[in-house]
């Protein structure tokens, strides 16, 4: 061996030693080993010349007492450039209308119209976080039967802390009405807070009320400031006098009667008996117009008056163009689930129904028949009472008396000799299908 040789060998030795340990001090990309090494050889033997590597050896610490080192300005890479401020806060959402329909699964049509709201008016009042219910009373008026897989969903505006979805409570049958109830509450900042809930069927279609949303609306007052105590200064000291408080805005109240949707609703008349207006049917056209369908006593059964319309001026509504009837109708709100009507002097009070005491009375069938000649239908505490009576000679055969839930059509199986389904059309309006004999029947009180 060329002994010579063995100092420079050992230089080298000690160099790649010291370069592999400065290498394993980077943490992401490694500098370029081989242009270092070139380096380290022309400073060792002047003969090779290489590029020093682009990037620093981050794990190298500065001498001492040598200044720190300072990192140049990043640059924003061109394919990731640096996060930019964003807003935090999301856009309103915007709905769309929906069909006031949808298709059902097996042929059926989904279909519901507003009835009433029977908690929290719109512009109900909250000064202070509360807990609350708000109810809406829906009809089904499509074809389908509404059963548990249907749903209330929330679709926009302020959720209230409430639930994204409610299943409907029961089976809800056509023509039939159901109260929908969410639990809510209210928030602490003031403001004005409007939640929009849709109808939902088993595909997650949402349907009826003509393509609009059920409203929820609450107003939260700005914060009542406590009197303020005048300041005194003691001797010697400055007074400072605090700016005064500005006025606070004053609180919406909506009166009952000054909204369209106030009158929406199935109305049927107090009084079973009257011989004035027995039914009207309203439903709110915008924030303040409506249409009315309407009915008045008659006999065999009620006279109808087919359709008028109204604008809401104050806390009244005036209908006067009925298509089949003349004369003046002023509509008013006396309070929450009442309506009134004064007409030709006469003023007559509804509710929102049908309820069990609407089905009440003896009903005589409209035509001769060999079938149902009659029913009388009563109350029994919350259930009505059915007792029937068929076509026989020399008098009618009684088919007894049944007690069933208040459903419209209330469906009575095999109860009693013909399988019935009896539905309040209207308000001395009843239909009667006899599915055992296939016949459908109408009746008067």
């Amino acid at each position: 061996m060329n002994h010579k040789l063995i100092p420079h060998l050992t230089l080298v030795a000690l160099i790649i030693a010291s370069l592999a340990c400065n290498l394993s001090g980077v943490a992401d990309t490694p500098p370029d080993a081989t242009g270092t090494f070139a380096a380290v050889l022309t400073q060792a033997g002047g003969t090779a010349k290489a590029s020093l590597p682009t990037q620093p050896a981050a794990s190298v610490a500065p001498p001492t007492g040598a200044p720190p080192s300072v990192a140049p300005p990043s640059v924003a890479s061109a394919t990731n450039p640096p996060p930019t401020s964003a807003a935090t806060s999301t856009p309103a959402p915007t709905f769309t209308s929906a069909p006031t329909a949808t298709q059902g699964t097996i042929g059926c049509v989904d279909d519901g119209k507003y009835v009433a709201d029977i908690t929290i008016p719109d512009g109900t009042t909250f000064a202070t976080p509360a807990a609350f219910t708000k109810t809406w009373r829906v009809q089904n008026i499509g074809t389908c039967t509404w059963n548990t897989t249907y749903s209330l969903k929330f679709v926009g505006g302020a959720q209230l802390s409430g639930p994204s979805a409610i299943a409907m409570p029961t089976n809800v049958e056509s023509g039939a009405t159901v109260d929908l109830s969410v639990s809510l509450t209210s928030p602490a900042t003031q403001g004005t807070y409007i939640g929009q809930w849709r109808l939902t069927n088993a595909s997650g279609s949402a349907f009826g009320t003509n393509g609009s949303p059920l409203i929820v609306s609450i107003v939260v007052p700005a914060p009542t400031t406590p009197p303020t105590v005048a300041p005194t200064a003691a001797p010697g000291a400055t007074l400072v006098i605090p700016p005064l408080l500005l006025p606070l805005p004053p609180l919406v109240i909506i009166p009952l009667g000054s909204r369209a949707s106030h009158y929406a609703g199935n109305w049927y008349n107090n009084n079973v008996n009257t011989s004035g207006i027995t039914q009207l049917n309203v439903t709110a056209t915008s924030t303040n117009a409506i249409s009315v369908q309407g009915w008045g006593s008659c006999s065999p059964t009620d006279c109808v008056w087919g359709t008028g319309s109204g604008t809401v001026s104050g806390t009244t509504i005036t209908v006067s163009n009925f298509s089949s009837a003349s004369g003046t109708n002023v509509l008013s709100i006396p309070s929450s689930g009442t309506l009134r009507a004064v007409r030709s002097g006469n003023t007559y009070d509804f509710h929102q129904g049908p309820i069990n005491s609407d089905w009440v009375g003896t009903w005589t069938n409209l035509a001769a028949t060999n079938n149902i000649t009659k029913i009388i239908i009563g109350v029994s505490g919350a259930q009505l009472t059915f007792h029937p009576y068929g076509k026989c000679s020399p008098s009618d055969c009684d088919w007894g008396t049944k007690s069933f839930g208040s459903n419209n059509p209330i469906n009575t199986g095999a109860s009693f000799t013909h399988n019935l389904s009896v539905r309040l059309v209207r308000a001395n309006y009843l239909e009667i299908v006899d599915s055992t004999v296939s016949k459908t029947e109408y009746f008067g009180r």
